[in-house]
Order: C-alpha cells, then structure tokens, then sequence
C-alpha cells in the first residue's frame, strides 16, 4: 500500500494554502467561505495531485534525458510538452508570454513573481513567502551549479475550483525563460534587503490533467 505524501499548510485571513513540501511546486487555496463539502472535494484533489511531480520528473528524465534537482528544468517548450504529453491525461492547453520590471529586494521581487502566476487561486502569497523565498533560493543555487544553455524553468501544479460547477480542476504552468533571465537571477542575494532593478520576460505554458482523459493537444508556438 502506497504511503500518503506529506504536505504543508499555510493558514491565512480568508482560507489555507495547500502546498508541497521542497521545491515540488504544488498549491491550492482552501476559502473559508467554502461548504465543507466543497472544502473536503478540494483537499482530496490536492492530495491526489501530490504524486504528479515525480511523474513528470520521471517522463522529462524519459523524454529529454534530464534529472530535475530542486525544482530546475532545463528545457525548451517544445522538449516540455514532449514530456507533459507523454503522461496519461495530461495535455497542453496554450501559452502566454510575461514580462515583468521594476525594483525590490529578492523578498518582493518573490512575491510579486508568485502573485502572478498563482492569480487564479485567489489566496495572499503573503503568507507564504518565508517558504517560497527559501525555494526560490534552492532553485537560484541550483541554478549556479547547472549549465544554462538556452531555456531554464520550473513547474507550478494548480488544484482550482472550477466556477459555477464547483469541482476540483487540477493544472499545470511550466514556467521559464532564457539564459539571459539566469544570469540576473543568480547575482540576487535571497537573504538580503538590497534593492535590485528588473526587467525579464517569461513564458507560462499552460497543460489541463484528467487522468480519465488521453487526449494529446499538439504544441503551439508563441512569438
């Protein structure tokens, strides 16, 4: 009998983060003004969604070769999708390109980046950020040690409530961008309060999991 993952629970003024421990980077909001049902349905999907990340490690390390180590993916869209579509019921659904600028410390600058890209689950990063500013920094050192080449990103796992219909929806957003992108982000002290000036693009690759479903989405291009 398969164990049950460990998981973290951040408490907040409106509900509770979900999240994965490490730099498996899985969340979901649980509001308070949810019926318990809704609540239960959620965690339940959250839950489930915990063994995801070492299946998509296993079919990147199949697909392309690579090991993933704290978080850090060395691949382009086209070699993701590759990976993402090889898993039974995950298939990509579109792709969208960011830019951010502006200045703040490594703290701010976290939040801001996590803000954005876990919008949909309508919950405070706040909360979160003595966490998500430890992994950000694992993430920052793996990048020193690795060889950025071209493309490097991490994978988001989102459970959500889909609106009106009230079930759990479980996505995933490999986020990343180019070497040039690397070399800013490692001179970033993670445990210091100097400000630091902005200004990369990235790319959010959108993939939708149902494990009843094998449809296989073709990649699109962006750009």
């Amino acid at each position: 009998m398969t164990e049950p993952l460990s998981y973290m629970v951040t408490v907040t003024d409106d509900g509770s983060w979900l999240h994965a421990p490490g730099s498996d980077f899985l969340f979901a909001f649980i509001s308070k003004e949810w019926d318990s049902e809704t609540q239960k349905q959620m965690t339940e999907a959250f839950k489930k969604a915990l063994q995801l990340p070492t299946i998509i490690k296993a079919a990147v390390k199949k697909t392309a070769g690579q090991d993933v180590v704290n978080g850090l993916y060395l691949l382009d869209q086209p070699a993701m999708t590759e990976a993402m579509n090889s898993i039974d019921g995950m298939g990509m659904t579109g792709a969208d390109q960011k830019h951010d600028q502006g200045s703040g410390t490594a703290v701010s600058i976290t939040q801001e980046f996590f803000g954005a890209v876990l919008a949909g689950l309508s919950g405070d990063v706040a909360p979160m950020l003595q966490y998500l500013t430890q992994e950000m920094g694992n993430l920052q050192a793996q990048i020193k040690e690795s060889t950025v080449t071209s493309s490097f990103g991490t994978v988001m796992g989102l459970i959500s409530l889909m609106p009106e219909l009230n079930v759990p929806v479980t996505t995933f957003e490999y986020v990343y961008s180019s070497s040039t992108t690397a070399e800013w982000i490692v001179q970033v002290n993670c445990g210091s309060v100097q400000h630091y000036s902005y200004d990369y693009s990235y790319t959010v690759v959108d993939y939708s999991y149902n494990p009843a479903s094998r449809t296989r989405l073709a990649p699109s291009k962006v750009g």
